[in-house]
Formats: structure tokens, C-alpha cells, sequence
């Protein structure tokens, strides 16, 4: 402190956002259970192809991004070999942060792919010392406002985790997923149903409900809110998970009552790594 797509989850969410809380800009909607959210698998970073370094198995039989038989590629066999951040169009830089563990900080950047295919019309890319890593977003037709993802990267329980936008739609909302390095290939985090773990965000406050995700007790933290009209109480719902290598495992959830939004989530309605 990575999608061609089905139909966006802003559109089937639409409904449901009108009428609640009216957050600030970059409020996050539709309180979601993450287990139940997800778009697909295309943007995983598996494949027969590679680039960079010696941990990438061109011949096959090198180490997959989980550990098993297969290929490793640092760049996404949907993006173009040797994609680097300089490429980028309209590109969004991260704070730096040590994703690879060495000490040392790393450039996160999100941006289109001039030129790309359909499976890689954006990408993820984590530049380290020693390689890039790239994560393929077909889900992101257009880079969203910076501030739809604050926040870029966390260590959780030992394990860098970075969030970035999966989808963006221009009326202001899309999906946020989580990545991270395994074995030199930038990966997203998937739930228990194998599929990648998102949460769906707005960035205007004319629905929505803020939301949180952070850290605590060596794990991951996804916190929605709920509020009985303008002036009654705000209910907030925390839900806890492990780290599983590369999947989000969900082992508990807890509810609170409290007076005041913004004062457990911040002053924005999307709050990314806040706590970690």
C-alpha cells in the first residue's frame, strides 16, 4: 500500500446508487460483497509468451506466476513484448513503493496502450531495479482521474499488494482490483471462486456510499457503509481476509454504528491503503 468486458458494473449498479449517502467526490458505490464481484479472467498474467529477465521460462518449463508448471512472463502475453511505462499514453504514476521486496522503491504507472490489442488497451506496469512487470487491462478503454485509485501499493502480512482500476466508465465509476509480484509476473488477486477480486467505485458523490480498502491483523480489509437517510446513524461493515499466495480468502466480518461517515472512512469516499 488487472478485461474485452462484460457490461460494465457501474451500468448494473446504476439503480441501486440512487438515493444513498452523498459522499465527496470519488465516492464508491453499491456495498458489495467482494466475493460476488469479479470480471472475468482475461487480464491474467499467464501465458506462452515472455519478456525480460531470467525468471521469465521461455521454453516452457520455467515457474508460472503461481508456482506451477509453465511460463512465467513479466510483460502480459496479451501486451506487446517489452512494454515499458515510457509507453504509456495518459499515464498515472503511483507513489513509489517496494514491490519486489529489495529495499528499494519501485514506479507503479497505469496508462492506455498506443497501438495495443484488444486485450491490452491498458496495463498495469511495476518498474524495479532489475525488470518491468506488466499486467494487461482491457477492461480500461480510458484512464480514469488520478484520484479514482489514491493510494497505489501496501505490504500486507509480508506481501506487496497493489490496487488499480480494472474498468472505467466516463460517467465516473468502474472496478478496482489488487496485484501483486509472483515470481517476476505482475498477477491479480483472485477470490476463493478463482475469479479476480474487485470492489465497484463511483467518482461522483450523486449515489454512492463510501468505502474503504486497508489493513489490519496481517490481513485485508474491505469496509462498506450504509446510512438510513441523510441524518440517521452510518453502518459500517467490515469484512477480513488472508492472503492466500494469490488469492483473497475471506475469514471474517464485523458491523459498527457510528455517528459521522467521513470520520471512519476518511474524507473522500474511496480510501485505498489508508490504514496501512
Amino acid at each position: 500500500m488487472t478485461t474485452t468486458r462484460n457490461r460494465p458494473r457501474w451500468a448494473r449498479c446504476a439503480t441501486t446508487l440512487t438515493g444513498l449517502l452523498v459522499v465527496p467526490a470519488l465516492a464508491a458505490g453499491c456495498a458489495q460483497d467482494p466475493d460476488d464481484t469479479g470480471a472475468g479472467d482475461d487480464t491474467s498474467a499467464s501465458g506462452d509468451t515472455s519478456a525480460g529477465d531470467d525468471t521469465s521460462a521461455g521454453d516452457n518449463g520455467g515457474p508460472t506466476a503461481d508456482g506451477g508448471g509453465g511460463t512465467a512472463p513479466l510483460v502480459d502475453p496479451a501486451c506487446p513484448e517489452e512494454l515499458t511505462a515510457q509507453q504509456l499514453g495518459a499515464a498515472v504514476d503511483y507513489a513509489p513503493a517496494d514491490v519486489d521486496g529489495d529495499g528499494t522503491e519501485d514506479t507503479m504507472s497505469i496508462g492506455t496502450v498506443t497501438g495495443g490489442a484488444a486485450g491490452c488497451s491498458a496495463a498495469l506496469v511495476v518498474t524495479t531495479d532489475d525488470s518491468t512487470a506488466v499486467a494487461a487491462l482491457p477492461g480500461l478503454e480510458i484512464v480514469p482521474p488520478r484520484a479514482f485509485v489514491p493510494g497505489g501499493a501496501a505490504t500486507i502480512d509480508g506481501q506487496a499488494v497493489i490496487a488499480a482500476p480494472r474498468s472505467f466508465s466516463p460517467r465516473g465509476g468502474g472496478e478496482v482490483g489488487l496485484f501483486t509480484l509472483q515470481d517476476g509476473a505482475l498477477v491479480p488477486l483472485e477470490d476463493q471462486s478463482g475469479k479476480p477480486w474487485t470492489i465497484f467505485a463511483t467518482v461522483d458523490d450523486g449515489g454512492g456510499v463510501p468505502q474503504g480498502i486497508g489493513c489490519a491483523d496481517d490481513g485485508l480489509t474491505h469496509t462498506t457503509t450504509s446510512q438510513n437517510g441523510f441524518d440517521g446513524p452510518v453502518h459500517l461493515t467490515t469484512t477480513h481476509y488472508t492472503l492466500d499466495g494469490t488469492t483473497v480468502v475471506k475469514d471474517g466480518q464485523e458491523h459498527q454504528t457510528v455517528t459521522e461517515g467521513g470520520s471512519a472512512l476518511g474524507s473522500q469516499g474511496l480510501s485505498i491503503f489508508a490504514d496501512c
